[in-house]
């Protein structure tokens, strides 16, 4: 595992404070539904430093978050959701794989290697796998189950309110993580978050 310099976990560390506040002072809360800009933090994570990170940055900033600023009680199955969705993040869309081929074979004669594509349109379907992965997977069947685990409400019924949230969010979503992983080629903000 790739060790993180001190630079880089100042960076994380600021990452983790920037998805705190964009999460808990930043968001429209309702008890079942949260939309926000608390996933940008991910996403800078996810793209400069891969899905490890991007994780622990999902994982603290829930925990800290929740822990500081609850808005219900605590539980473990909402930092597991954020810790997975920074994993996502962060495997869709790590500069690393930014120039080689998406779900491309990598050889002919291997049929079962896929890797990541270059391009705009590569960057776009990037994008709105690791979205729709964390809006359809995540956010709307594994966080309204811990919902409904928690609050006894019926799962079923919170899907609807939820679906709707999903729907609302994922075009958003990608869009401003489009925009974000173009603004962060530029090389002045590179250096400012020690990549």
């Amino acid at each position: 595992m790739k060790r993180f310099s001190t630079r880089n976990l100042v960076t994380l560390s600021v990452l983790v404070a920037l998805q705190v506040i964009l999460t808990r002072f930043c968001s429209f809360n309702a008890w079942n539904v949260r939309i926000g800009l608390g996933f940008t933090a991910l996403v800078i994570a996810g793209i400069f430093y891969g899905p490890v990170a991007a994780a622990l940055v999902g994982g603290l900033g829930d925990f800290i978050g929740a822990v500081a600023f609850p808005t219900g009680p605590y539980f473990p199955g909402f930092t597991l959701t954020q810790v997975l969705m920074g994993a996502v993040f962060g495997l869709m869309l790590y500069q690393k794989h930014s120039s080689e081929p998406l779900f491309s074979k990598a050889s002919d004669s291997d049929a079962a290697s896929f890797s990541f594509k270059t391009g705009s349109a590569s960057m776009i379907l990037r994008i709105a796998v690791a979205v729709l992965i964390n809006q359809c997977i995540l956010s709307l069947l594994l966080n309204t189950f811990w919902i409904s685990f928690v609050y006894g409400s019926s799962f079923t019924g919170l899907l609807a309110t939820r679906a709707m949230q999903a729907a609302v969010t994922a075009p958003i979503q990608m869009i401003i993580i489009y925009v974000l992983s173009s603004v962060l080629k530029r090389a002045d903000i590179r250096n400012v978050l020690a990549v």
